[in-house]
This record gives structure tokens, sequence and C-alpha cells, in this order.
């Protein structure tokens, strides 16, 4: 038996499920260049599947407010949005490099971002906004997603993980230690997946408070939009098979961040929201 086969069948994983989470600024399987094209490609592919909605006006004012956003992220991406009909059956299997974890899946609760750049709006999201700052939140939540790398740093968690296991996997490993780590190891990789992903997304309201407040919009009025907003989802699954945090915790980070800055006068607008509104009316 090996060294890593043995440190496993100890109880002591080469890489444990409370490593240390990979940064920006540490390990991460994936480069630039290559987290790009990967958005690319599942952007293209989303495209070719999902009922999508192209409306010039629509577009052309989500694409303003993406780009008065993006002066304030991080310039290494291009940021694109495309709204899709949540109101059809929408269901993308096998999709795992996207925020949030359950894309497709669950709640409609937030836009879709993909590594690089693709950000994907959900029709219902833009129908129910009371104001254009929450569309704008929601924008800049996709943005940090993104500029945040969670998809990539989140698939390369799960690869670590994987190499954990292993040698148990390759080689004639058995006894009662492998069976129960082997047997464990997909609801414990679940598990973990879910703890990063609450995380990634607190992370993603932190700087997307920072973007909006930046931009010129008040990231206080993202707190009653967020609750109203919450009364909509489920609240009874278990905390710790969701990739979604608490309200609570997701308005404590947010009114964090305004505790961090200045007071200041929040005036930013398109002017066109009430008239966004009135056409997405008539779509509906």
């Amino acid at each position: 038996m090996n060294v890593v086969a043995a440190s496993v069948l100890m109880g002591l994983p080469v890489l444990p499920l409370h490593a240390q989470d990979p940064s920006p600024k540490s390990v991460n399987f994936y480069s630039l260049e290559r987290e790009i094209q990967i958005g690319q490609d599942l952007a293209a592919d989303l495209a070719r599947t999902l009922p999508s909605i192209r409306e010039s006006k629509l577009d052309a004012w989500l694409a303003g407010l993406t780009a008065e956003l993006a002066k304030h992220a991080d310039p290494r991406f291009t940021y694109s949005v495309t709204v899709y009909d949540d109101r059809k059956a929408v269901r993308r299997p096998g999709l795992s490099m996207a925020m949030p974890v359950d894309a497709f899946h669950g709640p409609v609760v937030e836009p879709v971002s993909l590594p690089g750049g693709p950000i994907a709006v959900p029709f219902s999201l833009l129908a129910n906004a009371p104001d254009e700052a929450a569309v704008a939140f929601q924008l800049a939540h996709a943005m940090s997603h993104i500029a945040l790398r969670h998809a990539t740093r989140q698939a390369t968690r799960m690869e670590l993980q994987s190499v954990a296991t292993y040698p148990l996997r390759v080689q004639s490993v058995s006894g009662v230690a492998a069976d129960v780590i082997l047997a464990a190891q997909p609801i414990a990789m679940e598990l973990s997946l879910f703890t990063f992903a609450r995380r990634f997304e607190l992370e993603a309201d932190a700087l997307a408070a920072g973007i909006l407040s930046e931009a010129g919009y008040d990231p206080a009025k993202v707190v009653p939009y967020l609750e109203d907003q919450w009364t909509t989802i489920d609240p009874r699954p278990a905390k710790i098979f969701t990739g979604h945090p608490t309200i609570t915790r997701r308005i404590e980070t947010i009114e964090g961040e305004l505790d961090k800055r200045p007071t200041r006068v929040y005036g930013a607008s398109t002017g066109q929201f009430a008239e966004i509104q009135a056409l997405i009316a008539g779509m509906q």
C-alpha cells in the first residue's frame, strides 16, 4: 500500500474536506484563457437550448447597465448578458461550471453566471424587480461570481477532493475503512460543494455591494428586495443541502459592506426603468 492510500485509510486524507479553499491568489487549475474559453463554449451551448428572449430595447438597456457596472468590476473579463424565459421548462443537467451551483435546478433567485463573463438573466427576475437598483445588484452579483472566479475555484476544489480517494479507486485496496470512505465520498463532496457555494454567494454579495455603490446605486435598497424575494423560496430544506446562505447572512454581509463606506447620496439611474417595466409587462 502506498503512502497516500495509507494516509486515507488511517483517517488522515491527503486533501481533507475542510482544507483551505482555493482562492484567487492560490491554486486554480484553470488559466484565465481556458476559463474564458470554457465560458464561451457553455454560453454557446445554452444559446442552443435555452428559450431565449430577444427584444432590442431590453437588450440595449441591460447592455448599458452592465457596461456601467463593469467600470467598477474586474477588467480582465468581458461581461455579456442574455435573457432567458424561465416561465418555460428549463433544465440543464450537467452544467457544473456555473453559479449558483443549482443553476436551472433550484429556485430562480439570481442570474446564472458562467466562467469568463457570460450571464443569463431569467425573465421573471426582470419582471419582478421593484427598481433599477435591484436589477443592478443582481447583475453586479453575477459579475462578482465571474470576477472572483468562483466556477473554476469550485471545479478545482472538487478535483482536489477527488484526488484524495484516487489510490483507493485504482489500486487493490480493500477493507472496511476503504469501503466506508469510498461509499461516503459522494455525499461528503456534495456537502463540501454546498458549504463553499454558500461562502461564494456571500463573497459575491460583498463585492456586488461595492460595485453597486461605486456605480452610484444605493446598496441599502437591496435589503428589502432580498427579503421580499426570499419569501418565494421554501425555507424548510436542511441548510447543509443548499448552496444559498440564509437571508439573514446575506443582509449582514451587505450591511457590513455599507458600514465600511462613507455616507453619500446615491442617484444613479438610466432613466429608462419605467419604460422597460412597461415593455416587460406587455411581453407577459
